[in-house]
């Protein structure tokens, strides 16, 4: 009967330690494809991007400007793992240095957070975190402005209906590209990311405000 009963006790502390066994990163959906430069109060911007990346993704934003140095934005669309299916998702940086202002900070940088959902077929992705950006605006002899940027973030990704149920882990991506300010009202992006759903991110954005 002790036997038995031991034999119990491993196989459910075996089962459960699957359970709770790491899964892999599943990372963003919709990559970085900003600078840490904000918007400035009032203003706001349509755009949309593509992921070629190891879940292949498209998807529209809206981003507003919420102060002088805060902006806040939405974004949807959908992520291709095994079908196309839906990822949504918001964020928000706030910018505390800025170049050629006040001390003269050496880039501009930002701090923020954001959370984003997909379903993942058979199960779903909850994750939500905090992030640092930075960049620096390099004035074009022509007009406009490059600015290679990067972004570091460290989050909580839930996975729900895989892996034994739900499992909650802490994870971090890193994202490092370039924006090409071409006109006033119009800038474009290109970057690759780091966070388990790796590769490139391309995007564009149109000032509407």
């Amino acid at each position: 009967m002790k036997t038995r009963f031991a034999i119990a006790v491993a196989l459910a502390l075996g089962l459960a330690g699957q359970a709770s066994a790491d899964f892999p990163a599943v990372g963003s959906a919709f990559g970085c494809l900003t600078t840490a430069t904000s918007l400035g109060q009032g203003r706001g911007t349509f755009g949309g991007g593509v992921g070629i990346a190891d879940a292949t993704s498209a998807f529209g934003t809206f981003t507003y400007g919420l102060s002088k140095f805060t902006d806040g934005r939405l974004r949807f669309g959908f992520i291709d793992y095994d079908e196309a299916r839906i990822a949504f998702g918001a964020d928000f940086k706030w910018q505390f240095w800025t170049v050629g202002q006040g001390r003269r900070e050496p880039m501009d940088m930002a701090l923020g957070g954001f959370f984003e959902f997909e379903d993942i077929g058979g199960g779903s992705i909850f994750q939500f975190g905090g992030q640092l950006f930075a960049s620096y605006p390099f004035q074009l002899s022509r007009g406009g402005t490059l600015s290679p940027y990067g972004r570091f973030n460290i989050r909580m990704e839930t996975l729900s209906g895989t892996y034994g149920g739900s499992n909650t882990e802490l994870k971090f991506g890193l994202n490092g590209g370039v924006a090409w300010k071409a006109t006033s009202s119009v800038s474009l992006f290109g970057e690759f990311q780091f966070d388990g759903n790796d590769g490139l991110f391309l995007g564009i954005d149109f000032g509407v405000m």
